[in-house]
């Protein structure tokens, strides 16, 4: 039997200095944040846990664990907790205490993402009075000399994704690899990193049954990858059973009862490995309360800020907690139009209309529109909007204001266009002469006498000095680019054949129109765009 001892001392404590395996639980499904701070945060009550696990318990000096573990939820989004666990084999012993922290971030409809971290002080024992080493050859420093005790520290992170239905998580214990010196000579001895990858879903049927399978990937160091496949069933949301399996270690009978406030569980590992250590196998025992935690509602809306989504404003329990003022059924902080009525479709904004663009947007809220016109019609669809249509219900061509080949539109009333001459003198902003009142006909090119006074003035000022003169004509963005580009540069030539009338000569003007692409104003506004609608004279002294 002592040789025995001695053979399993030496695997499990090479095991224990070189490759720091943790202690292994089989009902961690039930208990995830001893894998992985982040699952803190699938946890809805505060909850004090007990978990004894006692390995091949008939067997003296195996491996027993007890650990004991309070999460703490304070908050929506920030949990924490703490646990202390006691892992002993033979004169072997690992006493630690462990500080986590976890951190949620709401994603679509119940998705979250949880982010967790944990610290963990550790306190390693040997107990060398216990150890009998036979004169085999056997020789390990940390079982040798005066150093019985060790302190060390990890750091440990994980994420965890989870929604009511399935959840995976990511978590790595030691991953600052600390190290821990447990012999005389100072070895640096380091603890490994660990990595588990663990998964599952929820299947509910029907009487509040439910089917919850979940996998758990572990890899320790140099040690082969270890794979757990679970399923539990959970019958009335009362009793549960299931069964794990382990490769390469155990077969694992699990059973179950959750009561009140009360949780019990008990496990039952059967050894498969090729070791088959003669033992009355491995138990496994879980207890855990859930406190009821006083329910937070600070904005008094009977929405609990655990689902409150505007925890400090007053809302509908519809739209969890968040307010909707104009009642549409849109949360106001997704709501373009909070003191509007209107539809999902349209970002809770009005459309009187129904033509796809929005009131706010649409300069014909009470008439069907098309996007292109901001809403406005184009009755005939030949590209040209009714208000600039001189034909509204035949097709032409813009080029014919919209009326087919040989229709008049000489009658046609338009809005009022006001074109502004700027005359400048060799671009010399001192020197610039501004005309006001210097007008086409509506929405035409043809001049009004007050422009004629205008260009009077300007033609015997050219033929005096003998200057040249460049003309370039502007509008506004009230109708369709192509139009506006041929209605300034008729404009252009207007002015030019005028000038060209009063013996100026054609190769004295050079001319340019730009249509509304050069704008000095904003176009949102009657006065901005009268600005733009603008002749500009640049009479060139030196050419």
């Amino acid at each position: 039997m002592k040789k025995i001892i001695i053979i399993l001392l030496f695997s499990f404590a090479s095991t224990l200095i070189f490759a720091q395996q943790l202690p292994h639980y089989s009902m961690y499904m039930l208990n995830e944040v001893i894998i992985n701070p982040a699952a803190l945060s699938k946890e809805k009550d505060n909850k004090l846990t007990l978990m004894i696990r006692d390995q091949w318990s008939s067997f003296e000096g195996a491996p027993a664990t007890q650990s004991i573990s309070y999460n703490h939820l304070n908050h929506k989004k920030y949990k924490r907790g703490i646990s202390v666990v006691n892992d002993v084999t033979g004169p072997i012993s690992n006493l630690s205490a462990t500080l986590s922290a976890s951190y949620s971030i709401k994603l679509q409809e119940e998705n979250k993402l949880s982010l967790g971290a944990s610290g963990t002080f550790m306190q390693y024992k040997i107990d060398n009075s216990q150890i009998t080493l036979e004169d085999d050859g056997i020789f390990d420093p940390a079982l040798y000399g005066g150093i019985n005790k060790a302190n060390g520290t990890s750091v440990n992170l994980g994420a965890y994704f989870f929604n009511p239905d399935y959840f995976i998580g990511l978590s790595v214990p030691n991953i600052l690899g600390s190290s821990l010196n447990i012999s005389e000579n100072k070895d640096d001895n380091r603890l490994e990193n660990h990595y588990y990858l663990n998964g599952g879903a929820k299947v509910n049927l029907k009487n509040n049954n439910k089917i919850i399978p979940s996998f758990m990937v572990k890899k320790v160091g140099a040690l082969p990858i270890q794979l757990d496949l679970n399923i539990r069933g959970v019958y009335n949301d009362f009793l549960w059973t299931g069964i794990s399996y382990r490769t390469s270690d155990a077969v694992v009978a699990l059973f179950g009862v959750d009561y009140g406030q009360s949780s019990f569980g008990y496990s039952y590992d059967i050894t498969t490995s090729t070791m088959r250590i003669p033992s009355a196998g491995t138990h496994g025992l879980l207890y855990s309360y859930k406190f009821k935690t006083k329910q937070r509602d600070r904005d008094k809306d009977g929405v609990l800020d655990e689902f409150d989504d505007c925890p400090k404003i007053p809302g509908l329990l519809a739209l969890k907690g968040c307010p909707d003022k104009d009642k549409d059924g849109i949360k106001d902080s997704e709501d373009e139009c909070p003191e509007e009525f209107g539809l999902k479709i349209n970002n809770g904004c009005p459309d009187k209309d129904s033509d796809g663009v929005v009131d706010k947007k649409d300069e014909c809220p009470e008439v069907p529109g098309l996007p292109k016109f901001k809403g406005c019609p184009d009755t005939d669809g030949d590209g040209l909007q009714d208000a600039y249509d001189d034909c509204p219900t035949e097709r032409g061509p813009i080029q014919n204001h919209g009326c087919p080949k040989g229709a008049s539109n000489t009658d046609t009333v338009y809005i009022t266009v006001t074109d502004t001459v700027y005359i400048t003198i060799n671009n010399d902003t001192d020197l610039k002469k501004v005309f006001k009142d210097v007008k086409f006909e509506s929405d035409k090119y043809i001049l009004t006498y007050s422009s004629i006074l205008v260009l009077s003035e300007v033609s015997n000022y050219l033929d005096e000095k003998a200057l040249n003169i460049h003309i370039t004509g502007h509008t506004d963005s009230q109708a369709p680019d192509e139009y506006n580009m041929e209605l300034s540069e008729n404009r252009v030539k207007a002015v030019q054949n005028y000038l060209v009338s009063k013996g100026i000569s054609k190769s004295r003007i050079k001319i340019d129109w730009k249509g509304e692409t050069e704008p000095i104003a904003t176009n949102n506004t009657e006065e901005g765009r009268e600005n733009n609608r603008r002749v500009e004279l640049l009479i060139l002294t030196d050419e």
